[in-house]
């Protein structure tokens, strides 16, 4: 059965694709306890926090659901050795990494940059999962065939659409994003994403993943 028929089989399966997050500069600590006992309640995929609050995350998950970080966030313009050293440093804390593309670099077309930018932080990552966002809003159909082929020569697990600043994610974006890569890299569409409704329309464009501070609002969309 497809993953949307999975879901509309039984909506409450939701959670098992939401990393349900909250990468807010100023969450408090007792906010992501509030995150990670959400995400343990509801059985979300994971919890998505910036990287102060990965060693909470772990702590309080343990091996109950996935702890992922973001790196190089929000913009990814650090170079590729300052993200590389922020993976090393998370490395105990979590299980997946959702990392920023060097949009500078692709704003320039400098492609050879933004591959090696990628390469270098899968290697860092090694067996675990690997986002790369792309910022998907911000860019052109073509830009965004372009940027996530991009992401997946340089070795990502998924293509991610979005931080969640710059306007939300639409249906347009995932699909453009599934027709520049293979069937071997999967995406992850995050930005704006509140209900159930809006899930299953990225399910249907290709995403496989949902990034959301609202998981508990779209699982309640359900009952």
């Amino acid at each position: 059965m497809s993953l949307e028929g999975s879901l509309l089989d039984d909506p409450s399966d939701v959670v098992s694709i939401i990393d349900h997050t909250n990468v807010d500069p100023t969450a408090t600590e007792a906010e992501i306890r509030e995150l990670c006992q959400e995400v343990d309640d509801y059985g979300f995929c994971s919890a998505v926090v910036v990287p102060y609050h990965a060693e909470l995350a772990d702590r309080m998950l343990d091996d109950r659901a996935n702890v992922a970080a973001v790196i190089g966030f929000p913009y990814g313009i650090q170079n590729s050795t300052a993200k590389r050293d922020e993976v090393e440093e998370l490395l105990e804390h979590v299980d997946e990494l959702d990392m920023v593309m060097n949009r500078t670099a692709f704003a320039n077309d400098d492609h050879e940059a933004v591959v090696e930018d990628v390469e270098t932080v899968a290697e860092a990552v090694g067996d675990k999962t690997l986002k790369c966002i792309i910022e998907s809003p911000t860019l052109s159909p073509p830009e965004i065939r372009r940027a996530a082929g991009l992401v997946e020569e340089g070795g990502a697990d998924f293509v991610k659409t979005a931080v969640g600043y710059e306007g939300p994610t639409d249906r347009a974006e995932v699909e453009a994003i599934a027709d520049g890569i293979g069937t071997d890299t999967e995406i992850k569409a995050s930005g704006g994403i509140a209900t159930f409704e809006a899930v299953l329309e990225m399910v249907r464009a290709g995403a496989t993943r949902i990034g959301a501070s609202s998981g508990v609002e779209i699982y309640e969309s359900t009952r």
